[in-house]
């Protein structure tokens, strides 16, 4: 076995690029799809996560007066009855995600509106109906099974034998814990984003062009250094390419609003466009050094790297004591 750490873990990242940037794609993709289905905007999203966060920290507060406290997935939303929605101010909000301070006032009115957000003693927290939580449940179970199949994938090529049921039964156990974690990861990832784009919409189109291409390579042992460098996979960047048309119906986003958002992800030349087929593709130089989508990613690995350690680390310990 490796030694188990966040760098070690990033650099298996990095030499298994491709395969794993398939199992990453796939489910980062389905989960921003979520929240844009959900919350009718990914922006939306962003802030739906951002308080309900919060609630998952004040959960794992539950633990400084009672070591034995339930933190399971079964128990949740019992617990989150106990928490008391804090006051955050609009300024607060807008600096830790990222986002005008007229964009956040206009978009918590919007969720508040829809009754996702709710006022308990005059204050804004993520107070959901019932109707809301049956639904949550269902897509929050397939997100751990998700996250379950990315830690086993590390815990593979590190040698260490924690299989994906096994990493899904304990985050189920220990839910708020690790919860808390991922949502702080989704959070900076989102803002990550967007200290590079206004649009945070431009996520959810790019990576799905960029999954047609990890899925057709992701049997390759391929780094993001060797892609850049080997012109001759210019062929399976080309023939793995999406119409605007299919990106609309995987996304929901009408098809004339994805056109456009291709369009300026063509001229971020992070994406490439067909003349003949009109088809969109990812290219070589959307992870050269000197661009913008290099830096992101290598950023994206660290944060998912520090994320996967915490896991990995829990999970291991906890499975090495019974």
């Amino acid at each position: 076995m490796q030694k188990l750490s966040q760098k070690n873990i990033e650099k298996i990242i990095l030499e298994n690029y491709i395969e794993y940037q398939h199992l990453f794609i796939e489910f980062q993709s389905d989960f921003l799809l979520g929240l844009y289905s959900r919350y009718q905007s990914v922006e939306n999203g962003n802030l739906v996560l951002y308080y309900a966060k919060q609630i998952h920290q004040d959960i794992l507060r539950q633990r400084d007066y009672d070591l034995n406290f339930n933190l399971s997935y079964d128990k949740f939303w019992e617990n989150h009855q106990l928490i008391k929605p804090k006051k955050k101010t609009i300024i607060k909000i807008a600096h830790d995600i990222f986002l005008p301070k007229e964009t956040v006032r206009r978009k918590i009115l919007q969720l508040l509106k829809t009754k996702v957000l709710s006022t308990k003693n005059k204050n804004i927290g993520w107070l959901p109906s019932e109707q809301y939580k049956k639904s949550y449940n269902v897509v929050v179970d397939k997100e751990i099974k998700g996250i379950g199949r990315l830690i086993s994938f590390i815990c593979e090529k590190i040698n260490l034998p924690i299989s994906k049921e096994e990493a899904t039964e304990e985050i189920k156990e220990k839910f708020s814990f690790y919860w808390f974690h991922f949502l702080e990861t989704q959070l900076k990832y989102l803002r990550l984003w967007g200290k590079q784009f206004d649009d945070r919409e431009l996520i959810l189109i790019f990576l799905q062009v960029a999954h047609l291409f990890t899925y057709k390579e992701k049997k390759k042992k391929l780094s993001p250094q060797s892609l850049y460098s080997n012109p001759n996979l210019i062929k399976d960047f080309i023939s793995s390419s999406i119409s605007a048309t299919s990106v609309a119906h995987v996304t929901g986003i009408p098809r004339a609003t994805c056109i456009r958002k291709l369009e300026h992800l063509v001229k971020l030349k992070l994406v490439s466009k067909d003349k003949i087929s009109k088809r969109y593709y990812i290219i070589p130089e959307a992870i050269s050094d000197s661009l913008i989508s290099n830096n992101l990613t290598k950023e994206a690995v660290k944060l998912f790297s520090y994320f996967f350690f915490v896991c990995v680390r829990a999970i291991n310990v906890k499975i090495s004591n019974q």
